[in-house]
């Protein structure tokens, strides 16, 4: 397949709730082994991404003791507890990172994503992580809102199970004309 270029930029890669409570066995919220196998296709994206001076955003999910989301979902990433940091695997490019704590799906809803983006004049927002169904399918749908152009590389999302994946990949390509690719034919210029 031809490689897909985007301009380093005018590019953000964002890196979506990859937390211990979501991609470890012992989380809280655990979502499986796809959580884990896909830690070296985003590292890899990630050294693409610094390499090439484009911007990188990491969303922590960042919940109080008593969140409203625990009604339906069990207690997960409270604020600073050891469940909500990021990968061992990831977390030093975190630290070079900006770090976006959310309480809901999107990495958009009341965050200041929105203006750092358009500080940066971002027009091309790469999305990975998990779970695709859920914050990275509504961040994408927020930043096709904002009239950004969405990009996922499905080898970098990960979530409960295939039909779910398929899903979300099906609703980004065909609602949000996303492009939906494999992070090795992504090319920065």
């Amino acid at each position: 397949m031809e490689k897909e270029r985007f301009q380093s930029s005018e590019t953000a890669v964002i890196v979506v709730d990859m937390q211990k409570d979501f991609c470890y066995e012992q989380g809280t919220l655990y979502i499986g082994e796809s959580a884990r196998k896909i830690i070296p296709n985003v590292r890899k994206l990630l050294e693409k991404a610094f390499s090439a001076k484009v911007f990188t955003i990491f969303t922590q999910d960042w919940h109080d003791e008593d969140d409203d989301e625990f009604k339906y979902w069990p207690k997960h990433c409270i604020k600073q507890s050891e469940g909500a940091e990021i990968v061992y695997e990831l977390a030093d490019f975190a630290e070079k990172s900006e770090i976006i704590r959310k309480k809901r799906y999107s990495a958009f809803f009341k965050t200041n994503l929105e203006d750092i983006l358009t500080d940066k004049k971002i027009k091309t927002l790469i999305i990975t992580g998990v779970a695709t169904n859920i914050c990275v399918m509504h961040t994408a749908i927020d930043a096709f809102m904002r009239g950004l152009s969405v990009v996922v590389p499905h080898d970098c999302t990960a979530t409960l199970g295939k039909y779910e994946q398929e899903y979300a990949m099906h609703h980004i390509k065909n609602v949000l004309s996303g492009k939906v690719i494999r992070s090795d034919d992504i090319l920065f210029i």
